[in-house]
Formats: structure tokens, sequence, C-alpha cells
């Protein structure tokens, strides 16, 4: 159950209202919200849901509001009820599909995070391009956030030499499966920077932060690759790639953000078993609420957008 992909010309507002309405009251998310003592609004309008929903989902807040996601807290809920659990999680589509729609985009956008997430995504992206998908662009998106300990003895097992950020993690994952020479091109701007490979057409960008001093989020990257990479117009399709059970909420915070702004069509896979088996790790049942929680709230912030509620 994941949002559809959002055509060139921009989001059907009244499809898009449609399924966060049939998501949001779903019998999945009725017995995530019972299971942990809540009781959704009977009757309540779907802006009214979003707002219950989305207040009571701090119970699934495992992150405190800041820690990144491998911090996530983990809780073991026990046999039968860790599977039910996942069961209900699993019907809210968090993890999308990890097939294009389509054999051609103008844009192939990577979404950035930790080291092995980030090589997973971009490796998962080369297969597709090698495999025929044809991309006008290539860009791997990231922050400045500095890469924590784990991260650094990782990239030295991996070979990948010393990476200051998470945008340098994106360039050494270019570079590795895009076959990349050094960047020649590199533009600088206020808290950002821009690496280009003109001739591949391939790109890596550290995003500013739009809410400092917390770092650069997903949707800030998104932003800053439409103000410094390249503004997509109407005509275009624009591809994210990314991976479970991130592709519900990354999806919707692109559509608002790139579609609703600029008309482009988006679509959003979530890499595929053979680099998850590689590069990903099982996780547990607080990290997987976790990311409902972050679904009900890019839901939430979509369903304002499209019908302009404040």
């Amino acid at each position: 159950m994941t949002l559809p992909p959002c055509e060139p010309g921009g989001p059907d507002p009244e499809a898009v209202a449609a399924f966060v309405h049939g998501w949001v009251t779903s019998p999945a998310m009725r017995g995530l919200v019972t299971h942990f003592g809540g009781e959704p609004p009977e009757g309540a309008g779907t802006a009214a849901l979003l707002d219950a929903v989305a207040e009571f989902s701090a119970v699934w807040d495992f992150r405190a509001g800041v820690r990144e996601r491998f911090d996530t807290a983990r809780v073991g809920y026990g046999p039968g009820v860790d599977e039910r659990l996942r069961e209900q999680i699993g019907a809210l589509g968090l993890g999308g599909h990890p097939r294009p729609a389509h054999d051609t985009y103008d844009h192939v956008v990577i979404l950035g995070g930790g080291i092995r997430v980030t090589l997973g995504r971009v490796d998962y992206a080369a297969r597709l391009l090698a495999g025929g998908l044809k991309a006008g662009t290539v860009a791997g998106l990231g922050s400045l956030r500095w890469r924590d300990d784990r991260e650094h003895r990782e990239g030295i097992r991996l070979g990948l030499g010393p990476l200051d950020t998470e945008a340098d993690m994106m360039t050494a994952a270019l570079r590795r499966f895009l076959d990349l020479p050094e960047p020649p091109v590199t533009h600088t701007g206020d808290g950002w920077w821009h690496q280009v490979w003109p001739d591949r057409d391939a790109h890596v960008l550290a995003a500013a932060s739009t809410r400092p001093p917390l770092r650069a989020s997903t949707a800030c990257t998104l932003l800053g690759w439409a103000e410094h990479v390249h503004t997509p117009g109407p005509q275009d399709r624009v591809l994210l790639v990314t991976n479970a059970p991130y592709v519900q909420h990354q999806h919707c915070d692109a559509v608002r953000l790139l579609g609703r702004a600029y008309g482009c069509g988006i679509e959003t896979v979530g890499m595929d078993d053979a680099a998850t088996a590689e590069w990903g790790r099982p996780l547990a049942t607080t990290e997987l609420l976790q990311e409902v929680r972050s679904s009900i709230l890019a839901m939430r912030n979509l369903y304002r957008a499209v019908t302009r509620r404040k």
C-alpha cells in the first residue's frame, strides 16, 4: 500500500487525498495504534485523523527526536507479538517496489545515508543502469554530517579510504560503482558543495541544512538538488533510489517538495534483494515502527500541501 508514482505534470490532489485517507484508515494502521493503547477517532475526517495518529505516533519515536537511525532503541516484543506487528507494518507499504516502472528517466537521484546504506543504493542504481535503464543525469545526495567512528572503521575495512562526511561517502560510492575518476569540477557555496563529472552528467551534492543547527535532512537534499544540480520541469521523470523501509515517507516528501513545486514526475524505488542481502542488515521491529511514524508525518505534510491546509 505505497503511494503511487507522481506522473509528469504534478500530483493529482484528489488521488493523493484518497490514497492518504485509505492508508490512515487501513486495518493495519488501526491494528498498530490499538495494540499500543491508542484509539483512532471514529468518524473523523482525514485531516483530524492524521493529526490524531501523528500525535499518538510519538510512542514510536525510538530516536528521541534527534538520534541517527542506527542509534534507534531496540525493544523485543516477544514471539508471536513481534510477528503480528511486522505483518501489520508490512501492509503499510513502507518498502515500495524494487523495480522502476519505466525504462527511461530524465534524472536518477540516489538518496544518501550511512555508509553501507549509501553503498547499497548506489550499487543498485549502477546495476539498473548497466541493465539498460536510461538516465539523463545521475546524482547522489548527501549532507555535511560527519561520519562517526563506526562509519570510519567500516570505510577503512571496505578500502574506501578516509571519509569525512555523508556526502564524501556518496562520492566514494559513485566512484566505485560508476567507475568515475576524481571529480574534475567542484562548486561551493554557503554550507554546500557540488561535485560534477560533466562528461558523464554525474553529480554529488552535499546539501546545506534548511534547519540549522540540525544537519540537512532528506528534504534539504531534495531542495538542494533542484537548486544546485538540476531544476526539473513538468515534462521530467525523476527516479529516486533508496531502500526499505524508507520508500514511503521519502516518496511523500519528494512528491510534496518536487512534484508540486516543479510539476515533475516522481517515482521512488527501494533497492532489490541482492543489494539488501549484501549491504543491508536485519531491522528491529522498533526501527520499523520508527519509520511508520516517519511515514505518518510525511503523509500528513503531503495531505496538507495538496489540500492547502496549514
